[in-house]
């Protein structure tokens, strides 16, 4: 499964989750990008971790 990240072009604020999440299903493809292509949810919470430790502001997680 991918992990994949939103640039929201009003907020910039990027959003990352996994392809199946409801999230991602009305956003305009044209600001989803792949992170990676065969990852697994401990990739998404890594990245949160990453987040949370780096104090990214404009960046999120969906689960």
């Amino acid at each position: 499964m991918k992990l994949l990240r939103y640039e929201d072009p009003k907020t910039y604020i990027h959003t990352y989750g996994m392809e199946d999440n409801p999230f991602f299903k009305d956003k305009n493809l044209r600001y989803v990008f792949t992170v990676k292509e065969n990852a697994s949810l401990q990739d998404l919470k890594d990245k949160e971790h990453d987040i949370k430790h780096l104090d990214l502001t404009y960046d999120r997680v969906v689960f």
